[in-house]
């Protein structure tokens, strides 16, 4: 190959190019330039772990947004970002050290996180260079920095003070083993077997027994009411009258409620505080006392007595132990049920009464919807699952966080009155824990001022990603230019958090959607069908498989799994993209040879013609037709996201198209003409190609620009070309070049059932049908079958004839005996083609020892065949012609 060794060696040609980019700053962000912008709101890392498949795959999809745009001119905004806060990396920094968050001191935990984060950061800043992503570093950004922390306190007092925010007093769902709130998206659901008991209540008026089924007997405490529903027939001598609770001996009322499942258990509830959702609606419509039967803790409070202290698990085992006890369990039934669990820990969540910090939400429904619409959404099914989750939304957002690791809440409180006293925006960064408050008594009472040990949830940091980005509150004039960002790519499994709660924010800040499109990857499936997450040990590491393989084909990989869907782990995708990779080098190492002893300002001359002026042949315009048609699809693809659908059809044009067919009739053009249109077609076609492979194949077709292009092109990197565009569009050349190359096909596919190597020569071949071939195109066949001649010919010329006899010994041998080998010599020796006539009647006369000996037609079979003017030939179909083929 031009300029180089023809030895592949793919990791070395990837290290080489991994540096060479970084230290060109090859995808450099030009604020001064004045190309159109494209910016993406890369979804900041989590610095909690290592980069998984999952993780590699969707960030790669990412990176193939930012190379394709830049191909299509644009000024790409793709920053190098790091997300810095809350939870994971919380819960990982515990496992790590075998410490309790709330078991040590404050600042000295942070600065475990920060170092844990750190580590992990430097890691997987290796990681995506080795996986040849493009991120920009000189618009890098973290989470946890001074200036966008300063900009989630900014937002938070802003929206504070017009009313958005607000400090409330209400149930919330909460995690007892992390300690803090959770908002509704944050609590996942799983499948858990539990037991349903039926418990003994009875009637105060009446003494009767009155049984309840419940899963949650430890609330028996806080039990407040029992509800039936109106349709029950007992609704009629039980609704109005008490119940009385066992155990606590308690007394209230029996309600009628339509809510009530009447198939569920006995058909009759009770209501706590607080079991589940369903008890915290009844809690709102009944105006129930919020009476606390477990603490922050996940423990059992003073007004469940016998349970007091207890966690929650053993409160249920003591509870069923003191029911039975008393006779006052009457069953008990295994089932199936959903239950709520924190995101993180995976931890059975509570609902705790808890004063929290709350954005308003339910308000901006609307609002939010209309922006939905005004997004383009990639692929479009995804935008149903925001609107059914505004739809569903019944409170607002928590929004703040009793943890450590996160931006601290900008407030003081006084520790007398409750007055909130907000940091001024100049304050921004600040940690009111350590910060004193600008004043130094409560203005409204005089009171100690306290600085809030709260943080926020990890969403109000990361909602801001595209405000950041475009240097909202620090710079006017780029925010004006940047704002909306052109994309957000996501999973779809984070649309109700980091979808919505952007889009609210960025409504509630500016007014405006906060990117004009947003794109939804879908989850890499383990082996055992389950996403991949570090925390269930069910990942497959990039990098081990990059060891063997290279990157280049995990990104080929990455290429085929369709944009939202989930897809299991391929490792035949990735071995499929090393053979790719091994094709197009081999492809390319012969296309060099076209140039070879060619002057560079000759062929530059030559390749930048346009086709009409170059003497082009069928093939050549039936190659430049076909490529151009690729190259439509291909954009058209890209520009939807689809890049499963632009790596299969390069794929399939490069393995196909321009290997099994055009080259292997070009190669006589290559090897001993130089011939100017195969140069001109073949240049121009991979040079295009290889710019459709580059955002996919970053590495080798790198590689191949600077060994076999860019010596003639002006630009330093293949990645900083100009996308392709098509060539040429003749289909009445196509047409016939199809015809051509379906007889071309016809020929190979014989040459394999006669066992002749494609390489070996052939006599002739006659063509007959309705095709007419010129001089060029003649001679194109002719090469590319191997053929020393090729001619037209008549259908009418055609003649059958019989090519030879083949006897059935097991029919001959028992009724001739000894006449068999005299009638097998006859028949291979070919005298029977001097018995045409006999044959037709179905009969041979073989002389044996003076006398003709009749073999009927039962005894032998007649292989009949074709000749053309005398000579023998193989009548083959390639469509609607036919080939005559001498050997």
């Amino acid at each position: 190959m031009a300029n180089g060794s023809d030895n592949l060696d793919i990791h070395a040609i990837e290290k080489k190019w991994q540096d060479w980019w970084e230290r060109e700053e090859i995808y450099r962000f030009d604020p001064k330039s004045e190309r159109p912008v494209f910016s993406i709101d890369n979804p900041p890392r989590y610095a909690s772990g290592r980069l998984h498949a999952g993780h590699a795959v969707h960030y790669t999809h990412i990176d193939f947004v930012a190379r394709y745009k830049r191909m299509r001119g644009y000024n790409v905004f793709f920053p190098l970002c790091f997300d810095v806060n809350g939870m994971p990396i919380e819960v990982n920094v515990e496992k790590k050290y075998g410490i309790r968050m709330r078991e040590h001191d404050r600042h000295k935990f942070i600065k475990l996180c920060e170092d844990f984060a750190e580590e992990n950061i430097e890691e997987m800043k290796r990681q995506f260079k080795v996986l040849g992503e493009s991120m920009d570093p000189s618009i890098y950004y973290q989470t946890d920095s001074p200036d966008y922390r300063r900009l989630t306190q900014i937002s938070f007092i802003k929206l504070f003070k017009r009313g958005e925010i607000y400090k409330g007093d209400y149930p919330v769902n909460w995690c007892p083993r992390c300690g803090t709130a959770l908002y509704d998206a944050e609590v996942e659901y799983k499948k858990n077997l539990t037991n349903l008991n039926y418990i003994k209540f009875r009637v105060k008026e009446t003494g009767e027994p009155l049984i309840i089924a419940t899963t949650r007997p430890e609330l028996l405490a806080t039990c407040q009411l029992v509800a039936v529903n109106p349709s029950d027939e007992r609704a009629s001598t039980l609704v109005g009258k008490k119940a009385v609770t066992p155990i606590y001996e308690r007394e209230i009322p029996i309600v009628a409620d339509e809510k009530v499942d009447p198939d569920f258990g006995t058909g009759v509830v009770m209501i706590c505080t607080i079991g589940d959702k369903d008890d915290l609606q009844w809690v709102f419509k009944y105006g129930l006392k919020l009476e606390k039967g477990i603490n922050e803790e996940g423990r059992m409070t003073e007004i469940t007595g016998p349970l007091s202290g207890l966690t929650i698990k053993e409160a249920r085992e003591r509870i069923i132990q003191i029911l039975k006890e008393r006779d006052l369990l009457l069953k008990q039934e295994e089932i199936e049920q959903n239950i709520g669990v924190c995101w993180r820990c995976g931890t059975p969540i509570e609902f705790i009464h808890k004063k929290q910090w709350f954005l308003k939400t339910l308000e901006h429904r609307e609002a939010i919807l209309r922006m939905a619409d005004e997004i383009k959404w990639y692929p479009e099914f995804m935008k149903t699952r925001l609107v059914d989750w505004v739809n569903s939304l019944s409170w607002d957002w928590v929004i703040s966080r009793q943890r450590y690791f996160a931006t601290p809440i900008p407030v003081w409180e006084c520790e007398n009155c409750g007055y909130i006293l907000p940091a001024e925006e100049e304050q921004c960064y600040i940690d009111p824990t350590v910060t004193p408050p600008p004043v130094e008594k409560c203005p409204k009472c005089g009171g100690t001022l306290k600085g809030s040990e709260e943080v926020f949830d990890t969403w109000m940091d990361s909602s801001i990603t595209p405000l950041y980005n475009t240097f909202w509150g620090r710079d006017e004039g780029m925010h004006k230019r940047l704002f909306p960002m052109s994309l957000r790519p996501q999973s779809h499994d984070i649309i109700r958090t980091w979808a919505f709660y952007t889009m609210l924010r960025s409504y509630l800040l500016t007014g405006k959607k906060p990117w004009e499109e947003i794109m939804m990857g879908g989850f890499i499936l383990a082996p055992d069908g389950t996403p991949m997450h570090t925390s269930k040990g069910n990942v497959i590491d990039p990098l081990e498989i990059k060891e063997e393989y290279g990157t280049d084909p995990i990104r080929y990989f990455a290429a085929m799994c369709t944009l939202g869907k989930d897809s299991p782990f391929r490792l035949k995708d990735v071995k499929r993209g090393k053979q790719i990779i091994i094709k197009m080098w081999n492809i390319m190492r012969l296309v060099a040879r076209c140039y070879e002893g060619i002057a560079s300002r000759t062929l530059m001359e030559l390749v930048r013609k346009s086709p009409e002026d170059i003497p082009l042949h069928t093939i050549d315009k039936w190659l430049l037709t076909h490529y151009s048609r690729m190259v439509k699809t291909a954009t058209e693809s890209a520009d939807r996201y689809e890049f499963d659908k632009v790596v299969r059809a390069a794929s399939d044009f490069l393995w196909h198209t321009l290997a099994d067919n055009y080259l292997e009739a070009v190669k006589y053009r290559i090897y001993s003409e130089k011939d100017s249109a195969v140069i001109y077609t073949l240049y121009n076609v991979t040079f295009g190609l290889m710019k459709i492979f580059a955002p996919f194949m970053p590495h080798i077709t790198e590689e191949i620009y600077q060994r076999c292009f860019r010596s003639l092109e002006e630009v330093k990197s293949i990645h900083l070309t100009l996308w392709p565009t098509p060539i040429l569009e003749d289909p009445v050349a196509t047409d016939k070049g199809e015809k051509i190359f379906e007889m071309i096909s016809a020929v190979r596919r014989w040459k394999n059932t006669e066992r002749i190597p494609l390489g070996e020569e052939i006599t002739a071949v006659s063509i007959a049908g309705d095709i007419s071939l010129n001089a060029e195109e003649m001679r194109d066949f002719k090469e590319a079958v191997r053929a020393r001649q090729v001619r037209a010919a008549r259908i009418e010329d055609l003649k059958e004839t019989i090519l030879d006899i083949k006897l059935k010994f097991n029919l001959l041998g028992p009724v001739y005996k000894e006449k068999t080998s005299e009638i097998t010599r006859f028949v291979k020796e070919r005298r029977w083609r001097e018995q045409r006539e006999y044959l037709a009647k179905g009969f041979i006369k073989v002389p044996v020892k003076g006398e003709d000996v009749t073999v009927p037609e039962d005894y032998f079979e007649v292989v009949k065949g074709w000749t053309l003017e005398g000579r023998d030939v193989n009548k083959v179909k390639a469509g609607s012609t036919l080939l005559l083929i001498e050997k």
